[in-house]
């Protein structure tokens, strides 16, 4: 990864913008776009402090990460059970995270991620590969079905549930990688009058 991808992609994992990093390393806005698009290349001591606001090292900012290959096997995957033991998150992309990261999600009928909405610096889409789920996202709700996807930006607290009969299975990319299990299991709920049903913009 080039120095300037690398700075912009620690800055949104931190959650930084732009003029935030410049004024913690004392630089200028417009110095830091052109670092991050790689127009101008900062000196040690300018990259020292860049380090220092990004909470790394310049050697993790200098070295060329290797450009080989990263396979993940089937049998390999890592998983993340989350909601009981009949739910379950696999990570499909590489380890340690990368700027990238891929999941592949399965969710019982009921599991859903209910008020628990959450939000990231960055970008998200979302495929669904069997059944019907529901997402949230700010004030909007769709449902897709088998083989519909949406495309969002991670900034907007969203969720999204199993809103079918069926398991369903759902492919998630985030970018930067952002992920932490926010599934879980609609917990039981008392007997009580039959409330409205939701609209498809929430209120």
């Amino acid at each position: 990864m080039l120095l300037g991808r690398k700075i912009r992609d620690l800055r949104l994992r931190r959650g930084l913008t732009v003029q935030q990093l410049a004024a913690a390393g004392g630089l200028s806005k417009g110095f830091i776009s052109q670092v991050e698009n790689g127009r101008t290349s900062p000196s040690l001591a300018t990259l020292r402090d860049l380090a220092f606001a990004l909470q790394t090292s310049v050697a993790y900012l200098v070295v060329e990460e290797e450009q080989a290959l990263h396979v993940v096997r089937v049998r390999e995957r890592p998983r993340v059970h989350v909601g009981g033991n009949t739910s379950k998150v696999e990570v499909l992309s590489a380890q340690p995270k990368r700027n990238l990261e891929m999941m592949l999600a399965e969710l019982p009928p009921g599991m859903s991620a209910g008020d628990k909405r959450h939000y990231h610096h960055g970008e998200e889409c979302m495929l669904c590969l069997e059944g019907r789920v529901s997402v949230v996202c700010g004030e909007h709700r769709l449902v897709l079905e088998t083989g519909d996807s949406c495309h969002y930006d991670g900034r907007l607290p969203h969720a999204v549930e199993n809103c079918g009969s069926e398991v369903a299975r759902v492919l998630i990319a985030i970018t930067p990688a952002a992920f932490e299990p926010i599934i879980r299991v609609r917990e039981p709920k008392v007997a009580r009058p039959s409330a409205p049903l939701e609209a498809e913009t929430i209120a």
